[in-house]
């Protein structure tokens, strides 16, 4: 079975398109795919999004309640999902479009939004988002992102693909015909050879090797 991990911005629109787009190739998949969105928060992806907003990366009180609003967002993510995965990637989705369309930062009354219209018991989500469990949950998410060398969202991940002896680790955004070929079990050998007959022993460790290719999507 493959395994899938896609490390997302909670609150970014360019994640948001990423995940559409793998959720619609899962619909479409041959083989079976165990996947995941995982939130993603260290100090190279949150200098990639002041870059974005186009803030200054050496504005601290900018930086400060960036991280603050991708934790939180984050916490309420994790929350979300303890009521069902697709309950939780329909609030992930739901609170990334209410971004897109929204200046003013991220708040209760987005989360709120979002977990209503994603059908959770509001009451629970309420006292999840705040348990010490969503908080460890988020920490184990950043130590495995930390051991696979992830540091940019969206980066999508991949383990078990047929022909390769190691992980897969490439930007989600240019991706899609990888992808396609992959969930369709059909595995881009190219890239094999070029670089994971360098280091098999990736696989063992679970650092994926990283591909870059040229994309027109």
């Amino acid at each position: 079975m493959l395994e899938m991990y896609l490390f997302i911005n909670p609150l970014g629109g360019v994640c948001y398109q990423a995940e559409k787009n793998i959720l619609q190739l899962m619909q479409d998949a041959t083989e079976d795919v165990r996947f995941r969105f995982i939130p993603l928060l260290n100090m190279q992806s949150t200098q990639d999004v002041m870059k974005l907003k186009k803030l200054p990366v050496n504005d601290l009180a900018a930086r400060n309640q960036l991280v603050s609003e991708i934790y939180r967002a984050s916490l309420d993510f994790k929350a979300a999902l303890f009521q069902g995965k697709k309950r939780g990637r329909a609030y992930l989705l739901n609170v990334q479009q209410q971004m897109n369309n929204r200046t003013s930062p991220y708040d209760d009354e987005v989360a709120l939004k979002a977990a209503k219209e994603s059908g959770l018991d509001e009451e629970m989500f309420l006292h999840d988002r705040q348990s010490d469990f969503a908080a460890h949950s988020f920490m184990q998410d950043q130590k495995m992102a930390a051991e696979m060398n992830v540091a940019h969202h969206p980066t999508v991940v991949l383990f078990n693909v047929s022909g390769f002896d190691c992980g897969i680790a490439m930007d989600a955004c240019d991706s899609y015909d990888v992808l396609t070929d992959i969930f369709a079990g059909r595995s881009p050998q190219d890239l094999v050879e070029q670089t994971c007959g360098q280091k098999t022993i990736l696989n063992r460790a679970r650092t994926p090797l990283k591909i870059k290719f040229n994309s027109n999507n």
